[in-house]
């Protein structure tokens, strides 16, 4: 099963009102009227659904059917026609491209592993925006789980598309973003969501195995940075 269709029930949807990464990104981007777009690992439309009420059309491609299906669904609700979606990882799909988009983007995504996808992602459009991890990411709650188990957070990549570009010397801007969320699950899907990252990870665990680690209902502090890349 595709852990991201498992992840999708409880992944972060659309919200009308734009969080502050979001209104730096859109201002640094500025009209994107009579564009077109290319979203690449666009999950379940949390930055999607924005681009597309600011530009002219939207393609969304990801590998889980699950986030797609929510991402049409918040379309529907929002009134938003101009979205095609493609279920596909992003190999996949460049490989058979042959549209030039107007701009590339990629927000928080593991569709990018290696230097033909860099390359691809950096064929697509003309201007390039890249969201991604700038250090691993601090979690009150998992990182002792994580410890326990001999892991870390995967999301944050050491080499990644940052670095494909400066050793290609290929100028960008760069922005760092800052962050610190709370948030509050309940014992069941804290648990399910330990058992998640860990999958993610490679590690099989139960829930039996967690229960020292979630006695009850759990607030957990996330610390981040996150930074933008914009290409051209």
């Amino acid at each position: 099963m595709n852990l991201w269709n498992k992840k999708a029930k409880s992944y972060a949807r659309y919200n009308s009102s734009l969080n502050e990464i979001q209104k730096a990104t859109f201002v640094k981007l500025g009209s994107l009227q009579g564009k077109s777009v290319v979203d690449i690992g666009c999950g379940s439309g949390v930055w999607t659904l924005h681009l597309a009420q600011k530009a002219k059309s939207i393609l969304g491609v990801d590998s889980s059917s699950a986030m797609l299906e929510i991402l049409q669904e918040d379309a529907k609700t929002h009134a938003i026609s101009n979205i095609k979606t493609l279920n596909l990882d992003f190999e996949n799909f460049y490989k058979n491209n042959n549209t030039k988009f107007d701009l590339a983007f990629l927000s928080m995504s593991p569709a990018l592993q290696n230097e033909k996808d860099y390359k691809a992602f950096l064929s697509l459009a003309s201007k390039k925006v890249y969201l991604g991890w700038a250090s691993r990411r601090k979690s009150s709650f998992l990182d002792p789980i994580f410890a326990h188990f001999n892991t870390h957070f995967k999301g944050f990549y050491e080499e990644d598309l940052q670095g494909f570009l400066n050793a290609q010397n290929i100028p960008y801007e760069v922005e760092i973003f800052n962050e610190t969320r709370v948030v509050k699950r309940d014992k069941e899907s804290a648990i399910e969501n330990v058992l998640w990252h860990l999958s993610m990870n490679g590690i099989n665990a139960n829930k039996q195995e967690l229960e020292s680690f979630v006695k009850d209902d759990v607030e957990e502090i996330i610390e981040a940075k996150i930074k933008i890349l914009f290409i051209k």
